[in-house]
């Protein structure tokens, strides 16, 4: 397997970092729609999600070394999305 079928480039990792920072958070989103039942919202979500993850699958198939941006960014954005709505939940 080549790892490097494409140069690195530091834009395009910090553009998937986003990506991922904002598919994670809304991640959390999804499934507090599902649970209230907000079909729509729950529906919408899960487009943007997907759009954002197709963006990012095509983007890592051509260089492996990006899935780093994109696990750190998975972590950020399922962390803050829990920390916030679990502080609006205690207020």
């Amino acid at each position: 397997m080549d790892f490097n079928q494409e140069q690195f480039n530091w834009g395009v990792a910090i553009l998937l970092f986003l990506t991922y920072v904002a598919f994670d958070f809304l991640y959390a989103i999804y499934y507090i729609f599902v649970a209230k039942k907000k079909a729509f919202l729950a529906a919408s979500t899960g487009v943007v999600m997907y759009l954002l993850s197709s963006f990012a699958t095509i983007v890592y198939l051509k260089n492996f070394y990006y899935i780093t941006a994109i696990v750190i960014g998975a972590f950020i954005g399922t962390y803050v999305a829990v920390k916030y709505f679990s502080d609006m939940s205690k207020s």
